[in-house]
């Protein structure tokens, strides 16, 4: 894979890293600092990422397990999250073509509507099963925003176990 912002070749990514930082991610929702409706969605996060880039490894299946695992511990209703993880993770798995080649401040541009997606989609369908709308639920925009300008933080975290060393020893095999 190439970095286009960089203009060099990555190396192949490591699997175990993908469910390691997915893991972390997970454990990161988990905290109490995650019931917040300010607080980042750090899971959806790392998907879209791995979606974006390496999406044979991190798939609509994976993403759906684990919505599933944020709902039993949510408390919500089983398949809220998992649905519209799964969603986002298609919509995704759709866009990587063109998100790949884009700039990292154009690509956190291109994925605030996928962002709102997945943090207004709870609050729509409790509105539609209850049939009220909670104003304070709408600040899922500002999760939204908040995700897309740690999108470039994500981008260079997850991204840099994979870069090869600017100095090239010719010694060195790899």
């Amino acid at each position: 894979m190439i970095d286009f912002q960089s203009g060099y070749i990555l190396r192949p990514v490591n699997p175990a890293f993908i469910y390691f930082s997915l893991f972390c991610a997970l454990l990161l929702n988990l905290f109490p600092i995650g019931n917040y409706s300010w607080a980042p969605d750090w899971l959806i996060l790392c998907i879209v990422f791995w979606n974006i880039h390496q999406h044979r490894y991190v798939d609509v299946v994976w993403a759906f397990i684990l919505g599933l695992i944020m709902d039993v511990h949510n408390s919500d209703l089983l398949g809220l999250h998992a649905f519209s993880y799964s969603l986002v993770a298609y919509i995704a798995i759709s866009w990587h073509r063109r998100i790949v080649a884009l700039t990292v401040l154009s690509q956190a541009l291109h994925l605030i509507p996928i962002f709102l997606l997945v943090s207004l989609f709870p609050v729509l369908v409790h509105w539609a099963l209850s049939g009220e709308l909670y104003w304070w639920a709408l600040t899922g925009s500002i999760q939204a925003l908040i995700e897309a300008a740690l999108w470039p933080f994500a981008t260079r975290i997850l991204l840099a176990p994979q870069r090869r060393p600017i100095d090239v020893d010719y010694n060195r095999p790899l």
